[in-house]
């Protein structure tokens, strides 16, 4: 039987509960692999890495995996940017591994746009509420901004109503213009869990269009469905990297 290491690597954050949330992501995709490999003849091990805040960072992580089995490093991150283009590569290319693979991140993708939609209707969401204002980290990088607005696309072809991206980072179109000029009724994070991004899209939003409704992160702790949506885009990009 073949080992397959996948090291999943996530931004990290200071949340308990933006912790909590991602171990729950890995938990589902280890049992996935679990699944997968039982008809594959592989053994899939699962390890934990972040590009940010948290340890072990993805370089750390990469060294210490066994140089002669294939690994692959899946972003547990919405889009793609500099954490993707640069952080990965170069822990892949220091990693001494024989055979090492970059996973494609998990979005932009019709399934993370229906687990937006459905944190909406949980915050009391529903057809004919008008525009919807997308919350998203924000990216360095033209192409990981691109990836951002095509979720807003694909939310938009969910929802039925006119979706906007604004960036909760210092990049322009920002969130907090694009409330104060719509005062939308609702806003949607296209955040995987809680930490520095939730809060802070809430506090700008608040400030400047009390009335919005802001809906949850994807993922929480208590919630294991969603967590396997993510787990389940983690899954396809795995397998994707493994045909390529």
């Amino acid at each position: 039987m073949k080992t397959i290491h996948i090291l999943a690597t996530a931004h990290g954050t200071d949340s308990a509960e933006g912790r909590a949330a991602i171990n729950l992501v890995r938990v589902e995709l280890d049992d996935m692999l679990r699944a997968h490999g039982g008809s594959q003849h592989t053994q899939y091990q699962v390890h934990e890495a972040y590009v940010d805040v948290q340890s072990p960072n993805v370089d750390e992580a990469a060294l210490v995996l066994p140089k002669e089995e294939l690994c692959v490093i899946v972003p547990i991150l919405l889009s793609t940017g500099f954490h993707t283009q640069v952080d990965l590569r170069r822990a892949a290319k220091n990693s001494g591994i024989a055979q090492v693979r970059i996973a494609e991140p998990l979005g932009p993708d019709a399934s993370l746009a229906a687990l937006q939609r459905a944190r909406l209707e949980q915050a009391g969401w529903s057809p004919g509420a008008g525009m919807v204002v997308q919350g998203s980290a924000g990216s360095s990088r033209q192409d990981g901004r691109e990836d951002m607005s095509q979720a807003a696309a694909l939310l938009e072809a969910e929802l039925g109503e006119p979706v906007r991206n604004g960036f909760v980072a210092a990049i322009d179109p920002k969130l907090a213009d694009l409330a104060e000029t719509e005062q939308p009724s609702f806003a949607s994070p296209y955040l995987l869990a809680e930490g520095f991004f939730a809060g802070k899209m809430r506090r700008d939003i608040e400030r400047v269009s009390p009335g919005t409704t802001v809906a949850a992160p994807l993922v929480n702790s208590h919630d294991t469905a969603s967590a396997r949506i993510i787990a389940a885009c983690a899954l396809n990009r795995v397998m994707e990297a493994l045909r390529n």
